[in-house]
Protein backbone atom coordinates (compact mmCIF):
# COMPACT_ATOMS: atom_id res chain seq x y z
CA UNK A 1 0.00 0.00 0.00
CA UNK A 2 1.58 3.06 -0.61
CA UNK A 3 2.19 5.89 1.15
CA UNK A 4 -0.02 8.46 2.27
CA UNK A 5 -3.04 6.00 1.12
CA UNK A 6 -6.45 5.79 2.94
CA UNK A 7 -7.65 2.54 4.56
CA UNK A 8 -10.66 1.14 3.09
CA UNK A 9 -13.16 -1.80 3.54
CA UNK A 10 -10.89 -3.46 1.60
CA UNK A 11 -7.42 -3.62 2.91
CA UNK A 12 -6.90 -6.85 4.80
CA UNK A 13 -5.11 -6.44 8.76
CA UNK A 14 -3.14 -9.32 10.53
CA UNK A 15 -5.08 -10.41 13.25
CA UNK A 16 -4.06 -10.99 16.93
CA UNK A 17 -2.52 -14.77 15.94
CA UNK A 18 -1.55 -13.77 12.28
CA UNK A 19 -4.83 -14.37 10.78
CA UNK A 20 -6.40 -12.43 8.07
CA UNK A 21 -9.50 -9.49 9.33
CA UNK A 22 -11.92 -7.48 8.01
CA UNK A 23 -11.82 -4.37 9.47
CA UNK A 24 -15.37 -2.60 9.89
CA UNK A 25 -16.29 0.73 7.69
CA UNK A 26 -14.69 4.16 8.64
CA UNK A 27 -17.20 6.14 10.30
CA UNK A 28 -17.59 9.39 8.10
CA UNK A 29 -17.14 13.02 8.80
CA UNK A 30 -14.92 12.89 12.30
CA UNK A 31 -11.88 14.15 11.29
CA UNK A 32 -8.89 15.50 13.77
CA UNK A 33 -8.50 19.33 13.51
CA UNK A 34 -5.88 20.83 11.14
CA UNK A 35 -5.60 24.43 13.17
CA UNK A 36 -1.75 23.78 13.77
CA UNK A 37 -0.72 21.25 11.00
CA UNK A 38 3.37 19.86 11.77
CA UNK A 39 5.57 19.69 8.39
CA UNK A 40 5.98 16.32 8.43
CA UNK A 41 5.69 13.26 6.77
CA UNK A 42 2.53 12.31 8.11
CA UNK A 43 0.93 15.28 7.39
CA UNK A 44 -0.33 13.89 4.54
CA UNK A 45 -2.46 10.66 6.24
CA UNK A 46 -5.49 11.29 6.87
CA UNK A 47 -6.19 9.65 10.38
CA UNK A 48 -9.96 9.07 11.15
CA UNK A 49 -11.85 9.11 14.58
CA UNK A 50 -14.48 6.61 15.22
CA UNK A 51 -18.05 7.70 16.59
CA UNK A 52 -19.21 7.80 19.64
CA UNK A 53 -21.82 5.06 19.53
CA UNK A 54 -18.46 2.47 18.02
CA UNK A 55 -17.10 0.25 20.55
CA UNK A 56 -13.03 1.48 21.06
CA UNK A 57 -12.42 -0.97 23.68
CA UNK A 58 -9.46 -3.15 22.92
CA UNK A 59 -9.93 -6.93 22.37
CA UNK A 60 -8.44 -8.54 25.42
CA UNK A 61 -5.29 -10.34 24.88
CA UNK A 62 -5.24 -14.62 25.41
CA UNK A 63 -2.89 -16.70 25.95
CA UNK A 64 -2.77 -20.17 25.15
CA UNK A 65 -1.27 -23.26 27.47
CA UNK A 66 0.55 -26.15 26.47
CA UNK A 67 -3.00 -28.02 26.21
CA UNK A 68 -4.54 -25.54 23.61
CA UNK A 69 -6.97 -24.04 26.13
CA UNK A 70 -7.34 -19.93 25.57
CA UNK A 71 -7.07 -18.23 28.85
CA UNK A 72 -7.74 -14.21 29.02
CA UNK A 73 -5.22 -12.27 30.80
CA UNK A 74 -5.70 -10.91 33.95
CA UNK A 75 -5.33 -7.11 32.35
CA UNK A 76 -9.30 -8.46 31.21
CA UNK A 77 -10.44 -9.79 33.96
CA UNK A 78 -13.90 -7.79 36.18
CA UNK A 79 -12.56 -6.10 39.21
CA UNK A 80 -13.74 -7.69 42.81
CA UNK A 81 -17.10 -6.27 43.91
CA UNK A 82 -16.46 -4.14 47.00
CA UNK A 83 -16.81 -5.58 50.51
CA UNK A 84 -19.25 -5.02 53.04
CA UNK A 85 -18.26 -4.15 56.55
CA UNK A 86 -19.22 -7.84 57.58
CA UNK A 87 -17.01 -9.01 54.98
CA UNK A 88 -14.48 -7.25 55.85
CA UNK A 89 -14.38 -7.65 59.46
CA UNK A 90 -14.02 -11.22 58.76
CA UNK A 91 -11.58 -11.34 56.93
CA UNK A 92 -9.31 -9.06 59.26
CA UNK A 93 -10.40 -11.45 62.21
CA UNK A 94 -8.84 -14.27 60.29
CA UNK A 95 -6.08 -12.54 59.59
CA UNK A 96 -5.48 -11.73 63.31
CA UNK A 97 -5.82 -15.64 64.06
CA UNK A 98 -3.20 -16.15 61.91
CA UNK A 99 -1.36 -13.91 62.83
CA UNK A 100 -1.61 -14.83 66.38
CA UNK A 101 -0.93 -18.62 65.30
CA UNK A 102 2.78 -17.74 64.04
CA UNK A 103 3.34 -15.84 67.07
CA UNK A 104 2.49 -18.19 69.31
CA UNK A 105 4.44 -20.86 67.29
CA UNK A 106 7.54 -18.51 67.65
CA UNK A 107 7.50 -18.21 71.25
CA UNK A 108 6.34 -22.02 71.76
CA UNK A 109 8.38 -23.88 73.83
CA UNK A 110 6.64 -27.50 72.63
CA UNK A 111 7.92 -27.04 69.25
CA UNK A 112 11.99 -27.45 68.80
CA UNK A 113 13.69 -24.44 67.46
CA UNK A 114 15.75 -26.92 65.04
CA UNK A 115 15.83 -30.12 63.39
CA UNK A 116 18.53 -32.46 63.92
CA UNK A 117 20.29 -35.41 62.08
CA UNK A 118 21.95 -38.34 62.47
CA UNK A 119 24.15 -39.62 60.10
CA UNK A 120 25.26 -43.96 59.48
CA UNK A 121 27.98 -43.16 62.16
CA UNK A 122 25.82 -41.86 64.95
CA UNK A 123 26.93 -38.07 64.69
CA UNK A 124 24.06 -35.33 64.96
CA UNK A 125 24.75 -32.05 63.27
CA UNK A 126 21.92 -29.38 62.91
CA UNK A 127 19.97 -29.71 59.64
CA UNK A 128 17.18 -26.91 59.74
CA UNK A 129 16.32 -24.51 62.07
CA UNK A 130 13.69 -21.69 63.00
CA UNK A 131 15.16 -18.55 62.26
CA UNK A 132 11.85 -16.54 63.95
CA UNK A 133 12.65 -18.72 67.52
CA UNK A 134 16.01 -17.10 66.99
CA UNK A 135 14.89 -13.20 66.65
CA UNK A 136 12.49 -13.47 69.96
CA UNK A 137 12.37 -14.07 73.57
CA UNK A 138 12.91 -17.89 73.03
CA UNK A 139 16.27 -17.16 72.13
CA UNK A 140 17.07 -17.50 76.41
CA UNK A 141 15.46 -21.66 76.10
CA UNK A 142 18.03 -22.30 73.10
CA UNK A 143 21.20 -24.10 73.34
CA UNK A 144 21.09 -27.28 71.20
CA UNK A 145 23.35 -27.16 68.02
CA UNK A 146 24.83 -23.79 69.46
CA UNK A 147 28.42 -22.12 70.24
CA UNK A 148 26.76 -23.47 74.03
CA UNK A 149 27.46 -26.53 73.58
CA UNK A 150 31.02 -26.38 72.97
CA UNK A 151 33.34 -27.53 75.86
CA UNK A 152 36.25 -25.50 75.30
CA UNK A 153 33.96 -22.22 75.58
CA UNK A 154 32.94 -23.38 78.95
CA UNK A 155 36.60 -24.16 79.85
CA UNK A 156 37.93 -20.86 78.89
CA UNK A 157 35.48 -19.33 80.96
CA UNK A 158 36.17 -20.99 84.08
CA UNK A 159 39.77 -20.28 83.55
CA UNK A 160 38.64 -16.61 83.34
CA UNK A 161 36.54 -16.72 86.74
CA UNK A 162 39.49 -19.03 88.54
CA UNK A 163 41.80 -16.04 87.67
CA UNK A 164 39.10 -13.81 88.90
CA UNK A 165 38.04 -15.28 92.17
CA UNK A 166 41.96 -15.99 93.06
CA UNK A 167 43.04 -12.33 93.00
CA UNK A 168 39.57 -11.13 94.79
CA UNK A 169 40.22 -13.74 97.48
CA UNK A 170 44.11 -12.49 97.74
CA UNK A 171 43.11 -8.43 97.48
CA UNK A 172 40.47 -8.86 100.31
CA UNK A 173 42.68 -10.56 102.92
CA UNK A 174 45.82 -8.03 101.92
CA UNK A 175 44.04 -5.11 101.43
CA UNK A 176 45.75 -2.11 102.86
CA UNK A 177 45.30 1.72 103.21
CA UNK A 178 45.16 3.49 100.48
CA UNK A 179 43.96 0.26 98.39
CA UNK A 180 41.28 2.90 96.29
CA UNK A 181 43.95 5.36 95.37
CA UNK A 182 46.00 2.32 93.94
CA UNK A 183 43.59 1.40 91.74
CA UNK A 184 42.26 4.37 90.62
CA UNK A 185 38.93 5.52 89.08
CA UNK A 186 36.96 3.33 87.31
CA UNK A 187 37.16 5.55 84.59
CA UNK A 188 40.44 5.47 84.06
CA UNK A 189 40.50 1.37 83.92
CA UNK A 190 37.73 1.43 81.42
CA UNK A 191 39.92 3.42 78.88
CA UNK A 192 43.10 1.38 79.56
CA UNK A 193 40.60 -1.79 78.79
CA UNK A 194 38.88 0.16 75.89
CA UNK A 195 42.21 -0.11 74.07
CA UNK A 196 42.37 -3.70 73.64
CA UNK A 197 38.37 -3.71 73.15
CA UNK A 198 38.57 -1.95 70.11
CA UNK A 199 41.15 -3.70 68.44
CA UNK A 200 39.73 -7.11 68.64
CA UNK A 201 36.99 -6.44 67.62
CA UNK A 202 38.10 -4.88 64.37
CA UNK A 203 40.18 -8.20 64.26
CA UNK A 204 37.60 -10.43 65.25
CA UNK A 205 35.01 -8.92 62.32
CA UNK A 206 37.17 -9.15 59.94
CA UNK A 207 38.23 -12.80 60.67
CA UNK A 208 34.11 -13.79 61.26
CA UNK A 209 34.05 -11.81 57.59
CA UNK A 210 36.95 -14.33 55.92
CA UNK A 211 35.15 -17.40 57.77
CA UNK A 212 31.57 -17.12 56.56
CA UNK A 213 32.91 -16.21 53.29
CA UNK A 214 34.42 -19.64 52.89
CA UNK A 215 31.93 -21.43 54.60
CA UNK A 216 29.57 -19.80 52.36
CA UNK A 217 31.53 -20.85 48.86
CA UNK A 218 32.26 -23.94 50.35
CA UNK A 219 28.94 -24.69 50.59
CA UNK A 220 27.60 -22.60 47.33
CA UNK A 221 30.41 -23.58 44.90
CA UNK A 222 32.12 -27.04 46.32
CA UNK A 223 29.23 -28.81 47.33
CA UNK A 224 26.54 -27.50 45.08
CA UNK A 225 29.28 -27.39 41.94
CA UNK A 226 29.50 -31.66 42.46
CA UNK A 227 25.45 -31.72 42.66
CA UNK A 228 24.86 -29.23 39.65
CA UNK A 229 27.43 -30.80 37.77
CA UNK A 230 25.76 -35.05 38.35
CA UNK A 231 22.43 -33.19 37.33
CA UNK A 232 23.29 -31.68 34.38
CA UNK A 233 25.25 -34.77 33.08
CA UNK A 234 23.01 -36.91 33.89
CA UNK A 235 20.32 -34.93 31.50
CA UNK A 236 22.26 -34.32 28.69
CA UNK A 237 23.50 -38.50 29.00
CA UNK A 238 19.79 -39.62 29.14
CA UNK A 239 17.80 -37.24 27.17
CA UNK A 240 20.01 -36.92 24.35
CA UNK A 241 22.76 -40.14 24.62
CA UNK A 242 21.90 -43.64 25.80
CA UNK A 243 19.33 -44.54 28.39
CA UNK A 244 21.82 -47.19 29.83
CA UNK A 245 21.07 -47.95 33.22
CA UNK A 246 24.54 -48.76 33.79
CA UNK A 247 26.28 -45.68 32.60
CA UNK A 248 23.66 -43.68 34.64
CA UNK A 249 23.70 -45.70 37.86
CA UNK A 250 27.80 -44.50 37.54
CA UNK A 251 27.04 -41.09 37.41
CA UNK A 252 25.04 -41.25 40.61
CA UNK A 253 27.56 -43.21 42.51
CA UNK A 254 30.73 -41.25 41.39
CA UNK A 255 29.26 -37.76 41.99
CA UNK A 256 28.14 -38.92 45.86
CA UNK A 257 31.42 -40.84 46.27
CA UNK A 258 33.20 -37.89 45.23
CA UNK A 259 31.06 -36.17 47.95
CA UNK A 260 31.20 -38.64 50.62
CA UNK A 261 35.32 -38.35 50.16
CA UNK A 262 35.23 -34.88 50.76
CA UNK A 263 33.43 -36.04 54.36
CA UNK A 264 35.75 -38.40 55.39
CA UNK A 265 39.05 -36.55 54.06
CA UNK A 266 40.62 -37.17 57.58
CA UNK A 267 40.25 -40.80 57.49
CA UNK A 268 43.38 -43.15 56.49
CA UNK A 269 43.22 -44.27 52.32
CA UNK A 270 41.92 -47.58 53.25
CA UNK A 271 39.18 -46.37 55.41
CA UNK A 272 38.08 -43.57 52.61
CA UNK A 273 37.57 -46.71 49.74
CA UNK A 274 36.30 -49.26 52.37
CA UNK A 275 33.64 -46.83 53.36
CA UNK A 276 32.81 -46.63 49.81
CA UNK A 277 32.30 -50.23 49.24
CA UNK A 278 30.19 -50.61 52.33
CA UNK A 279 28.03 -47.87 50.78
CA UNK A 280 27.56 -49.73 47.34
CA UNK A 281 29.01 -46.75 45.76
CA UNK A 282 32.05 -48.25 44.36
CA UNK A 283 32.60 -52.02 43.69
CA UNK A 284 35.94 -53.21 44.92
CA UNK A 285 37.71 -53.28 41.98
CA UNK A 286 37.06 -49.39 41.41
CA UNK A 287 37.86 -49.20 44.67
CA UNK A 288 41.31 -50.58 44.31
CA UNK A 289 41.56 -49.03 40.65
CA UNK A 290 40.68 -45.90 42.71
CA UNK A 291 43.59 -45.89 45.47
CA UNK A 292 46.11 -46.21 42.13
CA UNK A 293 45.51 -42.42 42.19
CA UNK A 294 47.83 -42.50 45.39
CA UNK A 295 47.36 -39.33 47.57
CA UNK A 296 43.43 -39.90 48.92
CA UNK A 297 43.41 -35.79 48.52
CA UNK A 298 43.16 -36.73 44.73
CA UNK A 299 40.37 -39.13 45.65
CA UNK A 300 37.44 -36.54 44.81
CA UNK A 301 38.47 -35.65 41.64
CA UNK A 302 39.53 -38.75 40.35
CA UNK A 303 36.33 -40.08 40.27
CA UNK A 304 35.01 -37.56 37.03
CA UNK A 305 37.80 -38.67 35.15
CA UNK A 306 35.99 -42.12 34.94
CA UNK A 307 33.07 -39.92 34.19
CA UNK A 308 34.80 -37.63 31.42
CA UNK A 309 36.20 -41.26 30.02
CA UNK A 310 32.29 -42.27 29.64
CA UNK A 311 31.56 -39.26 27.85
CA UNK A 312 34.22 -39.63 25.61
CA UNK A 313 33.53 -43.26 24.58
CA UNK A 314 29.47 -42.29 23.70
CA UNK A 315 31.11 -39.72 21.63
CA UNK A 316 33.40 -42.23 19.55
CA UNK A 317 30.47 -44.20 19.38
CA UNK A 318 28.58 -41.91 17.55
CA UNK A 319 25.94 -40.79 20.07
CA UNK A 320 26.49 -36.86 20.64
CA UNK A 321 24.95 -35.10 18.32
CA UNK A 322 27.90 -32.91 17.21
CA UNK A 323 30.70 -31.01 18.98
CA UNK A 324 28.33 -28.80 20.69
CA UNK A 325 26.70 -31.48 22.41
CA UNK A 326 30.42 -33.33 23.42
CA UNK A 327 31.43 -30.09 24.95
CA UNK A 328 28.51 -29.89 26.62
CA UNK A 329 29.11 -32.96 28.80
CA UNK A 330 32.19 -32.31 29.24
CA UNK A 331 31.26 -29.39 30.52
CA UNK A 332 29.05 -31.04 33.36
CA UNK A 333 31.84 -33.49 34.32
CA UNK A 334 34.08 -30.06 34.37
CA UNK A 335 31.38 -28.08 37.08
CA UNK A 336 31.06 -31.17 38.99
CA UNK A 337 35.48 -31.50 38.83
CA UNK A 338 35.81 -27.86 39.90
CA UNK A 339 33.40 -28.38 42.93
CA UNK A 340 35.47 -30.59 44.36
CA UNK A 341 38.54 -28.81 43.61
CA UNK A 342 37.34 -25.81 45.00
CA UNK A 343 36.63 -28.02 48.32
CA UNK A 344 40.17 -29.35 48.20
CA UNK A 345 41.69 -25.81 47.72
CA UNK A 346 39.99 -24.12 50.17
CA UNK A 347 40.58 -26.94 52.89
CA UNK A 348 44.32 -27.26 52.14
CA UNK A 349 44.76 -22.83 52.05
CA UNK A 350 43.52 -21.61 55.57
CA UNK A 351 43.79 -18.64 56.60
CA UNK A 352 47.15 -17.49 57.01
CA UNK A 353 48.86 -18.50 60.65
CA UNK A 354 49.86 -15.80 61.73
CA UNK A 355 47.28 -14.05 61.37
CA UNK A 356 45.10 -16.33 63.54
CA UNK A 357 48.19 -16.30 65.99
CA UNK A 358 48.34 -12.97 66.35
CA UNK A 359 44.41 -12.41 66.84
CA UNK A 360 44.40 -15.50 69.72
CA UNK A 361 46.59 -14.05 71.71
CA UNK A 362 45.23 -10.64 71.48
CA UNK A 363 41.88 -12.18 72.59
CA UNK A 364 43.61 -14.00 75.32
CA UNK A 365 45.71 -11.19 76.65
CA UNK A 366 42.62 -9.12 76.81
CA UNK A 367 40.94 -11.89 78.82
CA UNK A 368 43.21 -12.38 81.67
CA UNK A 369 44.40 -8.32 82.34
CA UNK A 370 40.47 -7.68 82.47
CA UNK A 371 39.93 -10.42 84.92
CA UNK A 372 42.47 -8.76 86.83
CA UNK A 373 41.66 -5.16 86.39
CA UNK A 374 38.22 -6.32 87.14
CA UNK A 375 39.06 -7.99 90.49
CA UNK A 376 40.94 -4.91 91.81
CA UNK A 377 38.03 -2.83 91.12
CA UNK A 378 35.74 -5.29 93.14
CA UNK A 379 37.79 -5.58 95.82
CA UNK A 380 37.77 -1.46 96.13
CA UNK A 381 34.30 -1.20 96.11
CA UNK A 382 33.83 -4.34 98.59
CA UNK A 383 35.87 -1.59 100.99
CA UNK A 384 33.01 1.01 100.25
CA UNK A 385 30.22 -1.68 100.09
CA UNK A 386 28.81 -0.53 96.69
CA UNK A 387 27.48 -3.74 95.84
CA UNK A 388 26.33 -2.43 92.21
CA UNK A 389 29.45 -1.27 90.85
CA UNK A 390 31.23 -4.66 92.39
CA UNK A 391 28.33 -6.44 90.02
CA UNK A 392 29.17 -4.22 87.25
CA UNK A 393 32.75 -5.39 87.65
CA UNK A 394 31.73 -8.90 87.71
CA UNK A 395 29.40 -9.01 84.83
CA UNK A 396 32.25 -6.91 82.75
CA UNK A 397 34.72 -9.70 83.70
CA UNK A 398 32.92 -12.59 82.28
CA UNK A 399 30.53 -11.21 79.58
CA UNK A 400 33.48 -9.98 77.31
CA UNK A 401 35.59 -12.86 77.66
CA UNK A 402 32.66 -14.99 76.99
CA UNK A 403 31.94 -13.23 73.77
CA UNK A 404 35.02 -13.23 72.67
CA UNK A 405 35.86 -16.78 73.00
CA UNK A 406 32.66 -17.83 71.23
CA UNK A 407 33.76 -15.92 68.46
CA UNK A 408 36.65 -17.84 67.81
CA UNK A 409 34.68 -21.15 68.34
CA UNK A 410 32.82 -20.30 66.37
CA UNK A 411 35.03 -19.64 63.62
CA UNK A 412 36.93 -22.93 64.36
CA UNK A 413 34.35 -24.64 63.41
CA UNK A 414 33.25 -22.77 60.48
CA UNK A 415 36.77 -23.38 59.27
CA UNK A 416 36.27 -26.68 58.60
CA UNK A 417 32.30 -27.36 57.95
CA UNK A 418 32.97 -31.06 56.62
CA UNK A 419 33.78 -32.35 60.61
CA UNK A 420 31.75 -34.09 63.06
CA UNK A 421 31.04 -30.30 65.18
CA UNK A 422 26.70 -30.16 65.50
CA UNK A 423 27.16 -27.32 63.13
CA UNK A 424 28.99 -28.84 60.06
CA UNK A 425 27.55 -29.61 56.91
CA UNK A 426 24.55 -32.26 57.16
CA UNK A 427 26.83 -34.95 54.94
CA UNK A 428 23.91 -37.31 55.46
CA UNK A 429 21.47 -35.10 54.19
CA UNK A 430 23.23 -34.14 51.17
CA UNK A 431 24.18 -37.37 50.03
CA UNK A 432 20.42 -38.53 50.19
CA UNK A 433 19.51 -35.42 48.39
CA UNK A 434 21.83 -35.68 45.62
CA UNK A 435 21.33 -39.62 45.52
CA UNK A 436 17.44 -38.54 44.82
CA UNK A 437 18.11 -35.41 42.57
CA UNK A 438 19.63 -37.64 39.97
CA UNK A 439 17.34 -40.83 40.66
CA UNK A 440 14.46 -38.49 40.02
CA UNK A 441 15.74 -36.91 36.69
CA UNK A 442 16.33 -40.99 35.42
CA UNK A 443 13.00 -41.51 36.64
CA UNK A 444 11.19 -38.54 34.84
CA UNK A 445 12.56 -39.77 31.61
CA UNK A 446 11.14 -42.77 31.77
CA UNK A 447 7.35 -40.94 33.05
CA UNK A 448 6.78 -38.49 30.24
CA UNK A 449 3.39 -36.71 29.68
CA UNK A 450 1.04 -38.14 27.16
CA UNK A 451 1.45 -35.04 25.40
CA UNK A 452 5.02 -34.42 24.86
CA UNK A 453 5.07 -38.84 24.30
CA UNK A 454 2.78 -37.76 21.27
CA UNK A 455 5.24 -34.64 19.81
CA UNK A 456 5.95 -35.23 16.15
CA UNK A 457 8.15 -32.25 15.47
CA UNK A 458 9.58 -33.70 12.45
CA UNK A 459 6.15 -34.28 10.91
CA UNK A 460 5.41 -30.90 11.83
CA UNK A 461 8.10 -29.31 10.60
CA UNK A 462 7.60 -30.91 6.82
Amino acid sequence: MATGSLLTESTPLLGPHGARDEISPEPQGLHLPTASPRPSDCSSHRVRLPTADSDCSPEPKKRYSARGASETGWAAKRPGEKKGWQAWGLERLKKGSRSMAQVSENYSLGKPHCRMDTNEDGIRVLADYDVQKMTTMRVFFVATGTVLESPILWIETAVIAAIYWAVFVLLMYVRWDGFSEFVGSDTDVRAFISMFSTLIGLLLSFYTSLNISRWWSLRTTGVEGISQGASKLIILLSQGVTRDSEILDAVRRYAVGSLMLVFHKDQEDVKQLDHLVEQQLLTQNEADQLGKAGDSRCYPEALWVWLAHIVNQCNQAGLCKGPPHYCALLAAVDEGRSGAATMKTYMETPIPMGYVHLLGLMVKLHNVILALLMALVSVKHAGHQNTVAIFRAMFRCFFMPFLYNAILVINDELTDPFGTDVSDFPAHLLYQSLSDDVTSFINMGNNLPEWIENLDLKKEGA
